[in-house]
């Protein structure tokens, strides 16, 4: 049941041109803007190796935003089948989790890559 769902979540903005947009909020008096700080918490995502629920190497990410509702999402660069190329996705909060060491979305290898080819299908199909 909740595998459609996460398969959906994780690429809804494959392919997306532009990045997870930053959320405007005004800051508590003293404060950063949320922005900032998330945008601060989010350099250390940047560059980690992105995994499957299965243990495989997906990509690496490349880039962090915030979502409406000020959570973070990040941009990855996944890797294609046989390395022929990367596909730039947007992983929505709630489908990763960080790791010490990497990022690890809860889908499997095969999972990801089939949803990577629908969304790519539909795109092509525009």
């Amino acid at each position: 049941m909740t595998k459609p769902f996460l398969a959906a979540g994780i690429l809804v903005m494959t392919l997306a041109a532009e990045p997870a947009s930053a959320q405007q909020s005004q800051p508590a008096e003293g404060q950063p803007p949320a922005s900032q700080t998330q945008t601060e918490k989010g350099k250390e995502l940047i560059g980690l190796p992105v995994f499957s629920s299965d243990g495989q190497k997906l990509g690496k990410v490349t880039e962090v935003g915030v979502v409406p509702g000020g959570q973070q999402a990040i941009r990855a660069e996944i890797g294609e089948f046989l390395g022929t190329g990367t596909t730039p996705v947007v992983i929505v909060p709630g489908i990763f989790q960080k790791k010490t060491d990497r990022i690890e979305v809860a889908m499997t290898a095969a999972e990801v890559r089939d949803s990577v080819s629908k969304q790519r299908e539909k795109r092509d199909k525009k």
